[in-house]
């Protein structure tokens, strides 16, 4: 049985694991497919944002550049007059520099010049957007700052003297600090390439001019000739490629999206990290199996319920049916004992009739035999008893035999009177005291307390004191043969015990004892009429009679109501 439920466990455990990674797997690709939209989404929101910081200054350099202030101090090589309006552009435009430059490179004149790193005086002839804007274009350039070490995006145009001469270059540096500060505040895992795959923008500092893979020796020429990145190493990255668009950046695995930036052919690549997904996933796959099971559960419970009804109404019958069978048991069972009264009452019945007869049909001759005795012993002048005590022993037994069977052979008396149990004790006493003496036997009888009165017949009770006590008086036994009878009451009843120390008589229960012709005793002492005789007495007088076996002993119990209970 432990064995069968133990695998039907096991069988649930799997099916509901089973479930659950089903679930998860499920769950985690309609996920990750919908993040991946999401994430290219976002990816362009990003690009778009880049370009938008990248642009919005754009028109500034054009506009410093036809100011005649500048052409002015490009001429006459003062710009000390210069310095505060370029700080003023600076702080209107919130860009983090402003300077120019005369044709071989120079920075004349700057918005920082008050900065310990001022860019005045320094010279810039190196940057790929000096050189363009100088020759008449416009430059652009993404770039970590010379003279300051901060990096930055560099816008550059020139400024036209007379007859269209290029006398000078005006450059705007963005600073592009709050942008990494944002994406670092989001959350979100950004890296930003430029076209040779060195990432100039992350928001995870660490991340920063670093390379997607190794660089070529013509980029790192390039790179080294316009110092764009001055000292830095630019180190691969720890980035491997997985299936489609799955990747893993330093151990972790995530989902990549990319936007490309036209503006300087940049691309922004976008980081999801698979954990975020695979956790919504647990919990979401938990939750769906929690609610599955709630159902289970609630269906199971409404069919436990169904069942518990079911087993209550099947309860209910199986109480009414063994309610049902043991009141047919009770009703054999009295029917069983009417049954067996019916018997002895017929048997008694029967043997009425036949004592009827057999004391009609012997009284007279044994009273004759008797007369013939008492008439020889007057006429021999014998003593009574002393011509043939055989003969009269005889004589004196058959008297006995049919006064007995008399008793059957009559009618019961109807009940009538009061007598005290106490005189009815010691008169059965003094009328057994006598064989007691006789046999050695010691008789005690304790009468109770107090006046005890019954109802009923007192001669025909005292034969049943002394039918019991003379048989305990023949039973008893052993070293020292006593009869005892003791007396107590009980509620509305008096319960009278008389023991004796005798052999007991056996596996015999009173039922059997108390049939008439029924005797533990030998043949020739007895009929076995006394205890059937006591029976019907004690059931006249509305009590009853128990009879068992002690350790050492036959034990009778008498029972019988109160006069006051009596009614």
């Amino acid at each position: 049985m432990r064995a069968t439920e133990t695998k039907r466990w096991l069988l649930w455990i799997a099916l509901i694991g089973a479930g659950f990674a089903l679930t998860y797997l499920a769950l985690t690709e309609v996920l990750l497919r919908r993040e991946a939209t999401q994430t290219n989404n976002r990816a362009a929101v990003f690009a778009g944002t880049i370009e938008a910081s990248l642009g919005r200054l754009d028109h500034l350099p054009f506009v410093v550049a036809n100011d005649p202030m500048v052409e002015d101090a490009l001429r006459s090589g003062e710009a000390d007059a210069l310095n505060p309006i370029l700080a003023d552009f600076a702080r209107r435009a919130t860009a983090e520099a402003i300077f120019v430059l005369d044709p071989t490179g120079l920075t004349i004149a700057s918005s920082n010049f008050r900065e310990a790193l001022s860019f005045v005086g320094q010279s810039y002839t190196f940057r790929p957007y000096f050189a363009d804007a100088i020759a008449g274009g416009s430059g652009r350039f993404f770039a970590i700052g010379a003279t300051t070490g901060r990096p930055g995006y560099f816008v550059a145009e020139p400024v036209y003297g007379a007859a269209e001469s290029i006398i000078g270059v005006v450059t705007v540096k963005i600073g592009l600090d709050a942008l990494d500060q944002s994406w670092r505040d989001s959350g979100e895992r950004i890296l930003v390439t430029n076209e040779a795959g060195v990432v100039i923008l992350a928001s995870d500092a660490d991340h920063l001019f670093t390379t997607l893979g190794p660089l070529t020796e013509a980029d790192r020429a390039s790179i080294a000739a316009g110092q764009q990145f001055l000292d830095r190493p630019l180190d691969p990255l720890d980035l491997q490629q997985g299936l489609g668009n799955r990747v893993r950046l330093d151990g972790a695995a995530y989902i990549l999206s990319e936007a490309p930036i036209a503006r300087e052919g940049w691309r922004i690549h976008l980081l999801t990290d698979l954990a975020a997904i695979r956790q919504q996933s647990i919990v979401a796959a938990l939750t769906l199996l929690a609610a599955a099971l709630g159902i289970i559960l609630a269906l199971t419970g409404f069919r436990s319920a169904q069942l518990n009804q079911a087993l209550a109404v099947s309860n209910a019958d199986r109480h009414k049916l063994n309610a049902e069978i043991e009141v047919r048991r009770e009703a054999e069972a009295e029917l069983r004992k009417a049954q067996t009264a019916l018997a002895r009452n017929s048997r008694l019945a029967a043997l009425g009739q036949l004592s009827a007869s057999i004391t009609h049909e012997l009284g007279q001759p044994i009273s004759a035999m008797r007369n013939y005795l008492t008439a020889e012993e007057i006429a021999t002048d014998t003593p009574p008893g002393g011509l043939n005590s055989q003969l009269s022993g005889l004589v004196d037994r058959m008297q006995r035999i049919t006064s007995q069977l008399r008793f059957f052979a009559t009618p019961s008396p109807e009940t009538a009177g009061t007598f005290s149990l106490a005189a009815a004790l010691i008169a059965a006493g003094d009328l057994v005291q006598h064989k007691a003496d006789a046999t050695g036997v010691s008789l005690t009888l304790t009468p109770p307390d107090q006046d005890t009165l019954i109802d009923g017949d007192q001669h025909r009770f005292e034969q049943v004191l002394v039918n019991i006590l003379r048989n305990g008086i023949e039973a008893a036994g052993g070293d020292t043969p006593a009869v005892t009878l003791t007396t107590r009451r009980d509620g509305g009843t008096v319960v009278i015990r008389i023991t004796d120390t005798g052999p007991g008589f056996g596996p015999a229960t009173l039922d059997d004892l108390a049939e008439p012709f029924m005797t533990t005793k030998s043949s020739g002492d007895g009929m076995g009429l006394g205890l059937a005789i006591s029976s019907q007495i004690m059931a006249e007088l509305g009590g009853t009679l128990h009879a068992s076996s002690a350790k050492a002993g036959a034990v009778f119990t008498l029972t019988l109501p109160l006069a006051e209970e009596a009614a």
